[in-house]
């Protein structure tokens, strides 16, 4: 989980880096354009084009660092869910074994009870005595 978030937040890092690299090819073209717009018709025609190619890259680089962002998001909040679904888990695992440890004392406690009763077995029989007495 931490390793797609880190690998989304290079790719957010990568895709601004070619979306600033695109913005500033543009200015750069932008540029050429007025220094040849003198009776430079077809170096314009084409500075134009490669504008409107850049334009278009920029905008695609735009979708990407957003559907990257929206990955990111989602990621963390599977991130955040695992983490309370891990707590909750832990706790149960705790309930668990005090569960657990205090069952095994009265078990304990239970065998002794019977092994204590098996060995006086004359115990047992004045229990009896005494119930049946009363």
């Amino acid at each position: 989980m931490k390793a797609n978030i880190d690998q989304l937040k290079k790719d957010i890092i990568d895709a601004k880096a070619r979306h600033s690299e695109a913005s500033r090819d543009i200015k750069r073209v932008e540029k050429d354009i007025s220094d040849f717009s003198d009776n430079k018709d077809d170096k314009l025609a084409e500075l134009q084009s490669s504008v409107e190619k850049l334009k278009k890259s920029q905008t695609k680089n735009s979708i990407s660092v957003k559907t990257l962002q929206k990955e990111l998001q989602a990621a963390r909040l599977e991130a955040e869910q695992a983490g309370a679904d891990m707590g909750a888990a832990q706790e149960q695992l705790t309930e668990v074994d005090s569960t657990l440890q205090t069952q095994e004392a009265e078990i304990q406690a239970l065998q002794q009870e019977q092994k204590q009763l098996k060995v006086c077995p004359w115990h047992s029989q004045m229990f009896l005595d005494l119930l049946m007495h009363s």
